[in-house]
């Protein structure tokens, strides 16, 4: 990786960050429904990056978001999850030719489908463990599952509203 995309990544890393923090935090439907639109920086990341870097850059993305959130590491440990889970399970769901090396998982490079069925599962292990970890108990895990799965859905309808808006293919 180039020094260029990585500046190129740190950026994309503040702006998630900034609305995360400026637009997002404030976005609450119905008092239990979140959108936690900077995941999409772990998601969307080229698929070069190594594991060890994925991690790292998990964490860091978790921890800006609880100091923001002032959230004692909560955020932390549900992205450095799925930012350990993204490369298992983007080798569970390998298209027949692979990846190109230098691509970005995104909607307009592999598809509707295949978005969905990349994002949704981390997004929801994500939104899961963060829930569970939140509430430190499992007395209202019904609750805890049905702000999970719309929080999830939620979040995943921003980030592919997103995907339209703002990538374009001849960035890739």
């Amino acid at each position: 990786m180039n020094r260029k995309n990585i500046i190129y990544n740190i950026l994309i890393f503040v702006i998630y960050l900034l609305l995360q923090v400026m637009l997002f935090d404030n976005m609450v439907l119905f008092g239990s429904v979140f959108c936690f639109m900077y995941i999409g920086f772990i998601l969307l990341v080229p698929l070069e990056y190594s594991a060890v870097s994925l991690v790292v850059a998990g964490f860091v993305s978790g921890l800006a978001i609880d100091v923001f959130y002032n959230s004692l590491g909560v955020n932390a440990a549900a992205t450095l999850f799925i930012a350990y889970l993204r490369p298992y399970w983007l080798s569970a769901i390998t298209p027949r030719g692979g990846y190109d090396e230098v691509q970005i998982p995104g909607l307009k490079m592999l598809g509707f489908s295949w978005f969905i069925t990349y994002t949704l599962p981390l997004i929801f292990l994500h939104h899961i463990s963060l829930f569970l970890i939140e509430a430190g108990d499992l007395i209202n895990f019904w609750f805890i599952l049905k702000k999970s799965i719309f929080s999830s859905l939620f979040t995943l309808l921003i980030l592919v509203i997103g995907q339209y808006l703002f990538y374009n293919r001849k960035h890739y």
